[in-house]
C-alpha cells in the first residue's frame, strides 16, 4: 500500500520546463550562439553543483565561452522569472488528485532540486503548498540528484518502508535518485524526449497516480 509520495517539481507539478526551454532559446536567439537549443536538455531536472556543460557545448568550444554562457543564461532566465506567476503552468489535473490524495490521508512531500524560494513561490502562487506534509531542496543535501539523499531522508521523514513509498519524477536524473533509493518511481510524460526507461511506471496524467496506488493495494 502506498502511504507516503515524494513529487518533483518542474515538469510533474508544473508545465515549467516549456517555459524553460522558451527561455532557452530566446537567449541563444538573442547573443546569436550557434548552438541548438535542444543542448540544453540536459539542463532539465539537474542541479547548480552539477556541469553538464561540457557535454552542451561538446564541439562548440571554440565558439562559445562557458562561462559567460553559462552565467549569461542563468541572469537571463533569472531576470524573467522574476516576472512569471507560476499558477499559469500549474498542470490543470494537479490540484484535484492532491485534493484526492490529502483525502486518503497519504503523505506527500515536494522534493526538487531549485532552491527552497523558487519551491515556495511556485507551490504558493498556485494555491498549492498546503497538500504538502514536507518540501524538501536540492540545495539542504550534499549530493544532489541522481543521488538518492533527497528521497530518502523523505522516506525516513515519514518512518514508512520505501515499498509504501512512490517518487514522481520527469528527468533522467530524478529517475535515478528513486531507483537509487529503491522507491518506485513514476515518470511523467516528457515533451523533450527525456530517456524515462528507468521508471516503474509511466504516466500522462496524474490520475494515473490513482490507478496505481489502488493496484498497489491488491
Amino acid at each position: 500500500m502506498i502511504k507516503a509520495i515524494f513529487f518533483d517539481l518542474d515538469g510533474v507539478l508544473f508545465d515549467s520546463e516549456t517555459y524553460d526551454q522558451q527561455l532557452n532559446r530566446e537567449y541563444i536567439q538573442a547573443i546569436h550562439a550557434p548552438l541548438p537549443s535542444e543542448r540544453l536538455y540536459l539542463l532539465i531536472g539537474s542541479h547548480k553543483s552539477q556541469d553538464p556543460w561540457t557535454s552542451i557545448l561538446k564541439g562548440y568550444e571554440d565558439k562559445i565561452d562557458k562561462e559567460a554562457f553559462r552565467d549569461g543564461l542563468r541572469a537571463y532566465k533569472t531576470e524573467k522569472k522574476s516576472h512569471f506567476n507560476f499558477a499559469e503552468v500549474l498542470f490543470p489535473d494537479v490540484p484535484q488528485v492532491l485534493d484526492q490524495l490529502k483525502k486518503r490521508e497519504i503523505k506527500m512531500a515536494c522534493a526538487s532540486s531549485s532552491s527552497m524560494k523558487y519551491i515556495h513561490k511556485a507551490l504558493t502562487q498556485a494555491d498549492i503548498l498546503q497538500y504538502f506534509d514536507l518540501i524538501c531542496s536540492g540545495d539542504d543535501f550534499v549530493s544532489s540528484k541522481p543521488a538518492p539523499d533527497i528521497y530518502l531522508y523523505c522516506q525516513k521523514y515519514f518512518g514508512y518502508e520505501k515499498e509504501e513509498c512512490l517518487v514522481v519524477e520527469d528527468s533522467p536524473y530524478g529517475i535515478q535518485a528513486g531507483k537509487n533509493a529503491e522507491i518506485k518511481v513514476a515518470a511523467r510524460f516528457s515533451p523533450f524526449g527525456l530517456d524515462q526507461s528507468k521508471a516503474d511506471y509511466q504516466i500522462k496524467s496524474f490520475d494515473e497516480l490513482i490507478q496505481i496506488i489502488d493496484k498497489c493495494k491488491s
